[in-house]
């Protein structure tokens, strides 16, 4: 090649390189600086706390994460990616858990993020005196012990397998030690973490309002502002998502999802989910202390017709007592398929006092069409003789009466959701079901109680092997479905609508959806 025309082919190259270079700067957002100023997002109710070992509640744990940051992140296929938590090792009999965290991170208060922290954090989830209603999926973890400025030992009880999906979960998500020394348990209304945001602003009611911490040790955030509109009508979030006066609306009315999938303007996406929908039974208070009204209860509730007629197909029928999607999940050889008059005949050999009328209650908005759903199990009572009375409350209420004690609480037939945070049937039955987790300790609200499930399933959590643990688990399971201490209502989809012009939203089967880096078109 000659020089002139050598000289020309670097010219041209150096010009590409120039264009390559210019078109990353101005695509890529610099750090320090946010492609969308703010994502406005509708949801239907109020947190009640946003400290990350009170909650109860998924969408708000969904938050914590934001604000928090998790120890490890799970995605939504279910494989864990670090965050707080840099890496673990385990001993051979699995009783020591030694974990290294990550360097280099502060909390957006500029506290220092170490092994102090952590073993504080684990010390307030462990001490019984501390309100923290999921301590059931670490109660296996008997001591948080330092072993240098970015290492702590856990030492458990006995080896438990998916310990580390357990550390993915809001519950072991460390607040700012300077935050708790300012506000004590009040911390639970001014959240400080070391997550991607920090909590700006809070209107009782109204709305959430999360800024991009300009301290995040991590990848910094594309969205500078995010605001969580309360808005408890679906069809009133479906308008603003329409309008444009949100981007993203949370739960949509199942009725509408057709209607909103076949606009060019909205995203819908509906995974199947973790969180099964059920009426609650009391199983130590009331008429349904009686296994044989339960059954019935199940039998006179059609449950295919709720999906497909109030859910428009947005759920799938109940056939196990958990989610399809966690290991340990397996369908039940018997169902609980419509039957009235199987309920009447059950009914009938309970002795069923008819003149007596049941208290149902329901929260409104929190679930897909939650009062509707409630009505329509309350017409099919009905429907074979049964009394009830239906109310309706506000979430922050509502989960306020979840915890009262047996003596206390006013709950007989009740519905409720319940969604593991991490893919295994170990928060599902161990959580809703073993005597431990009874209130006020726990969220098992239906007040269950059975010793040979709870040796069954404290032998599920001891049991490392793999095959063995899920025959464990597919036992518990069976003693579960026949004794019913719920109505098995449905799983749910997750459906969440939002703008077509948002792109790499992360939406999982758990429940939640991380807008932390997405892009708009």
């Amino acid at each position: 090649m000659k020089k002139r025309e050598r000289s020309k082919h670097f010219k041209q190259l150096f010009t590409c390189v120039a264009i390559i270079v210019m078109a990353v700067f101005f695509l890529v957002p610099v750090s320090g600086a946010a492609q969308i100023k703010e994502l406005k997002i509708g949801i239907g109710v109020d947190a009640d706390t946003l400290n990350p070992q009170e909650q109860t509640t998924t969408l708000f744990q969904n938050i914590c994460d934001l604000v928090y940051d998790n120890m490890y992140f799970q995605d939504p296929d279910g494989t864990l990616h670090p965050r707080l938590l840099a890496k673990h090792t385990v001993s051979e009999d699995g009783l020591t858990w030694i974990m290294h965290l990550q360097k280099g991170v502060q909390f957006s208060d500029g506290s220092a993020f170490n092994a102090d922290v952590v073993k504080q954090t684990w010390d307030r989830i462990l001490d019984p005196k501390m309100r923290v209603p999921l301590r059931f999926a670490v109660s296996m973890v008997k001591e948080c012990v330092k072993i240098d400025d970015y290492t702590v030992q856990l030492n458990l009880k006995y080896a438990f397998a998916p310990l580390d999906g357990s550390l993915s979960m809001a519950l072991v998500s460390p607040i700012s030690p300077a935050a708790l020394e300012k506000y004590g348990e009040d911390v639970r209304q001014h959240p400080v973490g070391a997550g991607p945001y920090v909590l700006s602003e809070w209107v009782k009611g109204d709305r959430i309002v999360l800024t991009r911490n300009e301290k995040y040790w991590g990848k910094t955030p594309t969205v500078d502002k995010i605001t969580f509109k309360i808005v408890p009508e679906a069809t009133t979030r479906e308008a603003m998502l329409r309008t444009g006066e949100v981007d993203i609306c949370y739960k949509p009315l199942p009725s509408n999802v057709a209607a909103l999938k076949a606009l060019s303007t909205i995203t819908v996406d509906m995974p199947l989910d973790t969180r099964t929908i059920f009426m609650g039974l009391n199983c130590q208070k009331g008429v349904t202390m009686d296994k044989k009204v339960r059954q019935a209860f199940n039998y006179a509730v059609d449950k295919k017709a709720i999906v497909d007629r109030i859910l428009f197909n947005t759920a799938q029928p109940m056939d196990g007592p958990v989610s399809p999607k966690l290991f340990g999940y397996v369908k039940m050889d018997h169902q609980y398929d419509y039957n009235p008059e199987k309920a009447k005949q059950l009914l009938k050999e309970a002795n069923f006092d008819f003149s007596k009328t049941i208290n149902m209650r329901t929260p409104n908005g929190r679930y897909l069409f939650d009062k509707q759903v409630s009505e329509v199990v309350q017409a099919y009572l009905q429907a074979i003789g049964v009394k009830v009375e239906l109310r309706t409350y506000d979430w922050p209420t509502y989960t306020a009466g979840l915890l009262k004690p047996l003596e206390e609480t006013e709950l007989e037939v009740f519905l409720l959701g319940w969604g593991p945070l991490f893919l295994d049937a170990d928060m599902a039955l161990y959580g809703q079901f073993t005597t431990e987790v009874n209130p006020p300790k726990g969220l098992g609200s239906a007040f269950y109680s059975n010793p040979v499930y709870d040796e069954i399933m404290v032998a599920s959590r001891k049991e490392l092997d793999t095959n063995k643990r899920f025959a464990l688990l597919k036992k518990a399971s069976e003693i579960i479905w026949e004794d019913c201490p719920w109505i098995w209502l449905h799983v749910e989809k997750f459906v969440l609508a939002y703008s077509s012009k948002i792109k790499n939203l992360v939406v999982t089967p758990t429940e939640k959806f991380y807008p932390t880096y997405i892009t708009m078109e």
